[in-house]
């Protein structure tokens, strides 16, 4: 939805009349390093004040220093080289740790601020530039974007405030308190820091003073003046009365990680247990998963937001000693009021990517085990609402979807979709809110959904390195879309959904969750309480998702192999329920969104080693047999080292044996009733097959086992076969010949004698002598 151009009041040119309000992207920007936990929030005598919490104890252990350099002068090393740095752009860290949410009458606005530099705080100052209210969406954009807030400032310090004045409050961390005076004039207060004064700039601020007001926070080289490091915050001032209609927010946090597969898995690891092709989770993503559990249930247990648990994390964190986390999940989502859980997916997917790739039966297996594993830790979504079909309650989507997609996620059981502002055409708003809307599928069935506000999404990473500054820039902006209709008649509402991919943050979700607590003009909400409350709108020309380009190429035909040999497998193994299960989910973490096209391939590599590991205990052996007549009997002998009983096919083949069935291959089926046992040591199975052989000499009988379904060869091995019997073919020839040779040789006898008998021979007479 366009948007007018950020505008703010000082300029001096109102907003103009019935300029839409929109919904785009909101500018990213880059500042700092992480910080730590934000101090909480308490309020004492009606007035709210900071205290300690428990992430300020981390704070020196995250205190990243920068080379620095010593202090000096205008004209010295040290000077030099802060001019250099800042001429050249080179960022120096400085983190927002804390603020104050809001701001009412008679309070002050507080920030603590920690300088990522080793250059002594003697030599450093602040300087903070308060600028008028703004006037819509994209002026907020405008204030956080590169470039900054547009105008002059209507409050601001004369010279920057020597850092080394302020209190510290924790290890390098510096705490600005600023007094603020509605209609007063800025200056340097009793404490020797600086009074906030906000002006009505000509009365645009709609209700003034309460409005949003742009805060620029600089970190400053005293010796040259100038500046080293800065960042936009915002005050948001809030004179509401007590029963004012407030905006309703709706928070939608991801609890999950990657499952990255492993290096180089052995086949002893991948038989003992196949979760070992996926690498376990960090020790860093673990730490932000169980850090943000448990703000949420120990820090915040009565702010409603809606969770979405990954299932596949939810059992590694069980597996790698994490169950009192899962347990924390468990026990949160009793009160689904406040604690909503999504019935999330296995691990989560690009649901459009796999209806488009031919996969639908992946999303459906997808959605059934996460369902599966959610309720074994006892996490249960909320029933859908009376009048819905489908029993899955709300399918949040961080992609776009397709009317295919659409259809398939309706006959999984959704009855409810939260998407992405852009992924749906002529969605209906109330402004820069959301409105609930019916959206159609290929087959005409409507389903109710909402959509998320993009810049909302976009505020979870728009401050890399500074969580607290993201997260109160976040309630910021909502604050500013109360403000254009502060106190509506009608309830108004958004999503503001983490996007594809954010890493946990307990920093974030503890700074959001204490903004929300006793908001004055924002409600914190559940995403099935939002669709209950706001009133649906209508779609003028039909509200029809649209697809969106899917990053990525999914490994489809690998994934289909994997998935027929897993079933093939199970088909074999009907009773080794959990290696079967487990062999299944590493085809489904394959299909993970959160991994990249290599590493989604690398995983079904894992997964077929992790098959063959199993199949790899079938093992068919065979001494060689000697026949000594036509007919005898050959012993295929098959060990089973496997721990669970396999019913299979087993088929020999020869060009030299006839087997019972009177050709050269013949079946045995093993039964469940009387299947091929495995004791886990080496069970013999021996299968006697009754054997004519067709001719003496030897010959190959190939043996292959074969499970019941999809034909996967489970093993395969040959035994040899040597026939030394003599036929009564052979004997007859032999025979035959032995009668032709006699027969020869009694003629050929009697041929001689008769020739002698005819021609006689006469002896020569004697010589005479004399």
């Amino acid at each position: 939805m366009d948007r007018e151009r950020g505008s703010l009041c000082p300029s001096g040119s109102r907003p103009r009349a019935g300029v839409p309000f929109g919904d785009g992207p909101a500018p990213i920007i880059g500042v700092e390093r992480r910080s730590a936990r934000p101090r909480s929030v308490t309020r004492t005598g009606g007035r709210r004040r900071q205290t300690p919490g428990v992430g300020l104890a981390m704070l020196a252990g995250l205190l990243l220093l920068t080379p620095g350099v010593a202090a000096a002068g205008p004209g010295s090393p040290a000077g030099r080289e802060v001019a250099a740095s800042a001429s050249a752009g080179t960022p120096f860290p400085l983190t927002l740790v804390s603020q104050t949410p809001w701001v009412t009458p008679a309070q002050n606005f507080d920030l603590q601020l920690r300088p990522g530099t080793s250059i002594p705080p003697a030599q450093l100052g602040v300087s903070v530039s308060v600028y008028g209210c703004l006037s819509s969406v994209s002026g907020f954009d405008q204030s956080v974007s590169a470039s900054g807030p547009q105008g002059a400032p209507i409050s601001s310090t004369r010279a920057p405030l020597a850092l080394s004045g302020l209190p510290t409050v924790g290890p390098g961390v510096f705490d600005l308190n600023m007094p603020v005076k509605p209609g007063g004039t800025s200056g340097p207060a009793p404490a020797g820091t600086f009074t906030i004064a906000l002006s009505s700039s000509g009365g645009q601020c709609g209700i003034y003073p309460s409005a949003v007001y742009p805060v620029k926070v600089q970190l400053v080289s005293t010796p040259t003046g100038q500046p080293i490091s800065s960042f936009t915050t915002h005050l948001v001032y809030a004179d509401t009365a007590a029963d004012t209609q407030k905006l309703r927010l709706a928070v939608v946090l991801p609890v999950q990680t990657a499952s990255t597969p492993a290096a180089s898995p052995t086949p002893a690891e991948l038989r003992a247990d196949p979760s070992a092709a996926l690498q376990p989770p960090s020790a860093r993503a673990t730490s932000a998963i169980t850090g943000l559990v448990t703000t949420v249930a120990t820090q915040h247990p009565r702010v409603p937001l809606t969770l979405e648990a990954s299932p596949q994390t939810l059992a590694a964190l069980s597996g790698s000693g994490h169950q009192p986390t899962v347990n924390q999940l468990t026990a949160l989502a009793v009160t689904p009021s406040v604690h909503q859980f999504a019935s999330s997916p296995f691990t989560p997917v690009n649901a459009q990517g796999l209806v488009a790739g031919g996969l639908s039966s992946e999303l459906a297996l997808q959605v059934s085990r996460g369902s599966q594993v959610l309720a074994a830790d006892g996490i249960h979504p909320p029933a859908p609402p009376a009048g819905t079909t489908g029993p899955l309650g709300t399918w949040f989507a961080s992609d776009g979807l397709d009317a295919a997609t659409l259809t398939q996620l309706q006959a999984d059981g959704y009855a409810q979709l939260v998407l992405p502002a852009g992924s749906v055409t002529s969605a209906p708003t109330n402004g820069s809110t959301a409105v609930p809307f019916d959206v159609s599928s290929s087959r005409g069935a409507a389903t109710p959904a909402v959509a998320a506000n993009a810049d909302l999404t976009a505020r979870f990473t728009g401050a890399p390195g500074n969580p607290v500054l993201a997260a109160h820039q976040l309630v910021a902006e909502v604050a500013q879309m109360y403000y254009e209709k502060p106190n509506d008649s009608s309830p108004r509402g958004l999503v503001a959904m983490a996007p594809s991919g954010w890493a946990d943050d307990p920093v974030f979700a503890d700074t959001l969750l204490t903004a929300l607590t006793e908001n004055p003009i924002i409600l914190a909400t559940t995403t099935a309480d939002l669709f209950a409350t706001l009133p649906a709108g209508s779609c003028r020309t039909g509200c029809r998702p649209t697809a969106t380009a899917v990053s990525g190429a999914l490994p489809v035909a690998a994934v289909r192999n994997q998935r027929q040999r897993v079933n093939g497998f199970a088909s074999a193994a009907p009773s080794a329920t959990s290696v079967t299960t487990q062999l299944g989910d590493l085809v489904l973490a394959a299909e993970s969104e959160l991994l990249r096209p290599g590493q989604q391939s690398a995983v079904l590599r894992n997964a077929g080693a992790a098959v063959d590991a199993q199949l790899a205990q079938l093992v068919v052996a065979g001494d060689p047999v000697t026949l000594t007549s036509a007919r005898g009997t050959v012993q295929v002998t098959v060990i089973s080292y496997a721990n669970y009983p396999v019913t299979a096919s087993l088929t020999l083949t020869s060009d030299k044996l006839l087997f019972p069935n009177g050709t050269a291959e013949w079946t045995f089926q093993w039964t469940r009733a009387d299947p091929l046992i495995g004791s886990g040591s080496g069970h013999i199975n021996i299968v006697p097959v009754t054997v004519q052989a067709r001719a003496s000499g030897t010959s190959r009988v190939t043996v292959v086992i074969r499970s019941p379904v999809g034909g996967l060869t489970l093993s395969t091995g040959q035994v040899s076969v040597r026939s030394t019997a003599t036929s009564l073919v052979g004997i007859l020839l032999s025979l035959g010949a032995v009668l032709v040779l006699a027969v020869w040789w009694v003629r050929t006898s009697r041929k001689r004698r008769a020739g002698r008998r005819d021609h006689p021979v006469t002896k020569p007479a004697p010589a005479e002598t004399g």
